[in-house]
């Protein structure tokens, strides 16, 4: 849940509210161009969140900072 902003790039719905689904999947078949905005959005996310090199890079200054820390 924490990586969807509803309406952003993707929407929520509450567990067993049939109804809530039913209207977002039929305004996601009625607006194709909003499904396709969430997917980029998703995917500028990802990149920035989840990317190796910046998952890396944010381990290894953790890392960093706790040696400082203990020196």
């Amino acid at each position: 849940r924490t990586t969807v902003s509803d309406g952003i790039n993707g929407v929520l719905i509450e567990p067993r509210n049939t109804q809530a689904l039913i209207d977002a999947m039929q305004r996601i078949a009625e607006d194709p161009g909003w499904a396709v905005a969430m997917g980029k959005a998703s995917r500028r996310l990802a990149e920035q969140r989840f990317d190796v090199k910046v998952v890396n890079a944010t381990i290894i200054g953790r890392i960093n900072e706790a040696m400082r820390v203990q020196a």
